[in-house]
């Protein structure tokens, strides 16, 4: 809902409809008790889990140039600070390939869309990896549009509300735009993205 221009100039307006808002009080007191009622604690911890998910995927992917003392991996920490969560430490993972650092550094959990995402920085570039439904091809996915026309038809009657399904989180690679897919993470997926915000 707007504020009328009349309200925001300070002139005369119609009178407050009551009944709006009561409807905009109780709206907001259930979106707080759906927020009071959230395990931010856990929430903080799975992230977290997943993100040495994440890492422990790509030294796996890397194993080969790290033992043979061609990469040098190290941790960082980083802190983050998300809303109802508040401040905490993660890790940063940094590769070292000849001079030139790679870092993968930790965003935050609570996102639009995903459970988490990590910025690859590098000197030529950025690129992104996200924690996402393991079904989800790109961002388009992700999304859900309802269209509802205001008017004098009934409803059809409801239909009883169907069960969350149960997402199974996968960290994905997101491509460059204009397309903007997801796509697995590889050894091969891994060295491209590697390769492109480190050269370019």
């Amino acid at each position: 809902m707007r504020l009328k221009a009349s309200l925001v100039k300070g002139e005369r307006s119609a009178p407050v409809d009551v009944k709006e808002f009561d409807e905009f009080v109780k709206r907001e007191q259930e979106s707080a008790a759906g927020t009071a009622s959230v395990d931010w604690d856990g929430e903080r911890k799975e992230w977290l889990d997943y993100l040495d998910k994440l890492y422990e995927k790509i030294e796996s992917l890397l194993h080969k140039y790290v033992s043979a003392g061609q990469i040098q991996l190290e941790y960082r920490p980083v802190e983050l600070n998300e809303e109802n969560i508040g401040q905490y430490t993660a890790k940063q993972m940094v590769l070292k390939i000849g001079p030139k650092s790679v870092i993968l550094d930790p965003i935050g959990t609570l996102l639009i869309g995903s459970k988490g995402r990590v910025d690859i920085i590098g000197p030529t570039g950025k690129a992104q990896i996200l924690l996402v439904d393991s079904k989800a091809s790109g961002p388009g996915s992700l999304i859900r549009v309802r269209v509802s026309v205001v008017g004098t038809a009934k409803k059809p009657p409801a239909s009883p509300p169907k069960p969350p399904r149960k997402i199974d989180w996968e960290w994905k690679i997101v491509t460059r735009p204009p397309e903007r897919r997801f796509i697995e993470i590889t050894q091969q997926t891994l060295f491209q993205m590697i390769m492109e915000v480190a050269n370019g």
